[in-house]
């Protein structure tokens, strides 16, 4: 029997003649027309099948060959066929788990939409081999579609898959984060999870999450690293509450108390921002006010003054004097002394005494130089007796 159903097999011998090669040629193609034919037919029936499932509607269930039993049969019951759950005269209809492209930050969601999915559906399906299809058929994108790929490499999902178990384990190897409990500790004893800006309820939905992740107990420990993580501003604001406030071992408590202080911190500072513009506008008098207050002020009609006398001409303002060129007082910043200049010291032109290369020579020194030097060191040298006869002192005591 070959894979196409019964036919012979004649062995492809260079002998055959033209007839044979094409009666075997016909033979060939009638078992490949057949078995296309079984294969759409199939295809059909699982097309079918599956819209079945998208739709929720319970598959037709499959009569059951009868046995002979010499036993007389039961009364019949009427008992509905398998099907999803119903919620007074409507069918739920749960939403489809959403296309996985095999991200790891993903694939804890994926796999809860599809467990929710079974949990409403699950008499939809026969057997854990078709709730690994149905589970495959979602996997069409990135890593999830080579993982896919894969599957069916090795054989069928039956043969790579025998049970949902070996599925589960392969799947978390897979696509999930290798260990969410560390990295969740680690993140909560650092300070990457502080606010920095974020609003309240953005920092108390990850601070949650994390401390769910990471198996924190509620407690003490936990209470002092949200409110640590906090803005310092309302941390303060609900250090300072003396009534009503929330115990210390009660997280929930203070997730409560966080959100409703922060609420009305910012009431208020909007409150007090709003008032500060209204004052301010209103020390500025509207266009209607001071026309009224110019038509209200207007002085009565008086008779025309007098013609003033004639005043004498005035002399024209002195024209100011042209801004001059600022002296140079600081004689030290001269980089280089005058040609005609010439260094006390080495009697030579060029620079002066003060930056005279000879000036550390003793056979060089000004006088009032000379005698600073003979000065200093007679100081140094009445200066160490001094000290030796402090420390023979402290020595002989």
């Amino acid at each position: 029997m070959s894979e196409f159903g019964d036919m012979s097999q004649r062995p492809l011998s260079p002998f055959l003649t033209t007839e044979e090669r094409l009666a075997n040629m016909e033979a060939t193609i009638s078992a490949l027309s057949a078995s296309n034919t079984s294969n759409s037919a199939s295809m059909d029936r699982l097309s079918a099948l599956f819209e079945r499932f998208m739709s929720g509607t319970p598959p037709d269930p499959t009569p059951a060959a009868p046995e002979a039993d010499t036993t007389p049969p039961p009364p019949e019951m009427s008992t509905p066929p398998p099907g999803p759950p119903r919620s007074g005269s409507h069918h739920l209809r749960p939403s489809p788990p959403p296309i996985y492209d095999g991200a790891r930050s993903g694939g804890r969601a994926f796999w809860n939409a599809c467990n929710l999915y079974f949990s409403l559906c699950g008499g939809s399906f026969a057997d854990d081999h078709a709730r690994i299809i149905w589970v495959l058929s979602y996997m069409q994108h990135g890593r999830a579609a080579d993982f896919v790929s894969r599957v069916f490499q090795f054989g069928t999902a039956k043969d790579v898959f025998p049970t949902w178990k070996d599925f589960e384990s392969t799947f978390r190897g897979e696509f999930f984060l290798f260990d969410e409990v560390a990295d969740a500790a680690l993140i909560l004893e650092s300070t990457a999870y502080f606010q920095n800006g974020r609003s309240i309820d953005e920092y108390i939905d990850s601070f949650r999450s994390l401390w769910v992740k990471a198996g924190y107990p509620d407690g003490r420990h936990l209470v002092l690293k949200f409110r640590w993580g906090m803005d310092p501003k309302l941390s303060r604001r609900l250090g300072s509450i003396t009534t009503g406030r929330p115990h210390d071992e009660k997280i929930e408590e203070w997730l409560r108390i966080a959100r409703s202080q922060d609420f009305i911190m910012r009431s208020e500072d909007d409150f007090h921002r709003r008032m500060v513009q209204t004052k301010a506008s209103d020390n500025r008098p509207t266009a209607a006010v001071a026309a009224r207050w110019v038509f209200a002020t207007a002085p009565t009609p008086t008779p025309a003054p007098a013609p003033p006398a004639p005043r004498a001409p005035v002399a024209p303002a002195p024209k100011p004097l042209p801004q001059g060129v600022p002296m140079d007082v600081d004689r030290m910043r001269d980089k280089a002394a005058p040609a005609d200049d010439h260094c006390f010291r080495c009697k030579k032109k060029g620079h002066y005494s003060r930056d005279c290369p000879l000036r550390w020579d003793v056979r060089h020194m000004l006088d009032d130089e000379l005698e600073a030097l003979i000065m200093e060191r007679l100081a140094r040298k009445d200066a160490v007796p001094a000290d030796e006869g402090a420390s023979d002192a402290e020595e002989g005591f």
